[in-house]
């Protein structure tokens, strides 16, 4: 697939064309290193690297076009590339790589979830449901990017612009017919979306997070908005539709600020467009029936928790927005065994242990509650906090731990370039403040744990280790934050680690 130049920029609003205007493109990356024959390189000013100290790196990889924030040097060769001077590199380069890879998400249906919680587990009920549909679905996400016999590990939870349209692409060309996409609040305000068109946007719930990349609240709100305000009503789709989560304060208010889109609620109160009718959740998971605008509709899974409900009740949103049957959404819910990570239960002699990713104080105190809900015996929290991530939420995280168990164990997550005992310090008085009591971190195997009580080890590996020996017939263990990771990130630098396996390393020993 080639386009010429002037049908390429025509989709920017201010640029300049110098140089050689009559060029035919193939491919478009923002990065050097990529960029082939006949590509576009974009430069753009990053935190780490400034894409314009590589103009000339891009030309001598046969970059036939050059987009920059600055006029070329007078010795650049303007004779055989052309150079586009724009206002703002990083917003053009969406527009211009779906031009490029020939608009898309005009082929496909393009279904945009964003949210603090819950997105990992709507792409993966959506994609059950589909496929029971026979469709071929797509799905670009936390965990990763997969399609028809693709599957690739996900760096960023959204791409960059210019390697998502490229994705797309190949999605339309292997045959997918719709895209679940999770939508990251830095991938909006970064415009790593320009240029897609949205069928459905999906807003889920907004608690504390990021505010290391926010200034605050309300930034991180109106950054995850922009899907409905911008990216949707500027969308060439006919129909397009926003689904809100009413339960969630924000999205009460995102109700009352869209306009110009199909609007539908889901949540707990019959007002609601999707909502529970006569719901039992318990140990097992869920099942009853859900009100939809088509009528009753009866619902089994085997996830479980009241944030599943909203997860599943979103899921039967969107799948109805899509046009799919009702027998087609009840098989799918029902076949989706297990989303990684996520309450992720890890077989054990003794007790029952989950894995789940909660690293927000919100999703912590969820699937607290959901254990503490469907258990009968006490409930042993491993927790800590990744770094260079936002410090507030650290105390918060200890309080919700502390609120919601018997016994805490403070370790290490992902401590990137700080130090691990730091971060921990500052969880710490979060459980200090609900009366839990610090107790030394003992070599006897045999003692039970204590309740009320809470220790500190800060490798993650020994911590898991101690634990898992320590655990009671009836006592649940949840390892919380990590998830489906399966990496420890220290000081730049990633070393292998996943909570589950060594979970089962740990359950073999103290079996030996």
């Amino acid at each position: 697939m080639s386009v010429m130049l002037n049908d390429v920029v025509r989709r920017l609003h201010k640029f300049s064309v110098h140089g050689k205007a009559e060029v035919q493109l193939s491919g478009i990356t923002h990065d050097s290193r990529k960029v082939q024959p006949g590509w576009m390189f974009v430069a753009i000013a990053g935190e780490k690297a400034d894409g314009h100290n590589f103009t000339g790196t891009a030309v001598d990889r046969g970059a036939s076009a050059i987009v920059a924030e600055r006029d070329p040097r007078p010795d650049f060769p303007l004779d055989s590339v052309a150079w586009i001077r724009v206002e703002n590199s990083r917003d053009a380069l969406g527009y211009l790589a779906s031009a490029i890879y020939g608009d898309p998400t005009r082929e496909i249906s393009l279904v945009g979830i964003t949210g603090t919680n819950g997105k990992t587990t709507l792409t993966y009920l959506l994609e059950s449901i589909a496929k029971c549909a026979a469709r071929k679905p797509g799905v670009v996400g936390t965990i990763s990017y997969r399609w028809e016999g693709v599957e690739i590990s996900a760096p960023n939870t959204t791409p960059e612009a210019s390697d998502l349209q490229k994705m797309f692409r190949e999605m339309h060309n292997a045959g997918v017919s719709e895209v679940f996409m999770e939508v990251s609040s830095h991938g909006l305000r970064m415009g790593r979306l320009n240029g897609c068109d949205f069928d459905i946007g999906l807003f889920t719930n907004l608690t504390q997070d990021h505010l290391d990349y926010h200034l605050d609240m309300e930034d991180y709100y109106q950054a995850k908005k922009l899907l409905f305000s911008q990216l949707l009503t500027s969308s060439e789709k006919k129909n397009r539709v926003a689904i809100i989560n009413a339960d969630d304060p924000y999205g009460k208010r995102l109700l009352s600020e869209i306009s110009g889109l199909d609007v539908f609620s889901f949540g707990s109160s019959g007002d609601c467009d999707f909502h529970p009718l006569d719901v039992r959740i318990t140990a097992r998971g869920i099942s009853g029936s859900i009100a939809t605008p088509r009528g009753a509709l009866e619902i089994e899974s085997c996830l479980t928790g009241a944030f599943n409900l909203s997860n599943i009740m979103a899921a039967v949103a969107v799948s109805t927005s899509l046009g799919l049957t009702p027998e087609m959404i009840k098989r799918g819910i029902a076949l989706l065994r297990i989303v990684p990570g996520r309450l992720q239960r890890v077989d054990s002699p003794t007790g029952h242990i989950f894995v789940d990713y909660a690293h927000t104080p919100n999703a912590l105190a969820n699937v607290l509650d959901a254990l503490r809900k469907s258990c009968s015996g006490r409930i042993i929290t491993l927790v800590g906090c990744g770094g260079d991530r936002d410090r507030s939420k650290r105390p918060l995280m200890g309080e919700q731990a502390a609120i919601a168990s018997d016994f805490v164990l403070i370790t290490s997550d992902n401590p990137r370039s700080e130090n691990p005992l730091d971060i921990i310090d500052q969880i710490e008085p979060g459980v200090k403040g609900c009366g839990l009591e610090f107790i030394e971190p003992d070599d006897e195997v045999s003692r039970a744990l204590p309740s009320g009580k809470y220790t500190v080890i800060s490798d993650r590996r020994k911590a898991i280790k101690w634990v898992v020996r320590r655990l009671s017939e009836n006592d649940t263990l949840l390892v919380a934050g990590k998830g489906h990771e399966t990496y420890q990130e220290i000081k730049g630098i990633r070393y292998p680690f996943d909570d589950g396996g060594e979970l089962r390393k740990a359950l073999a020993d103290s079996d030996g």
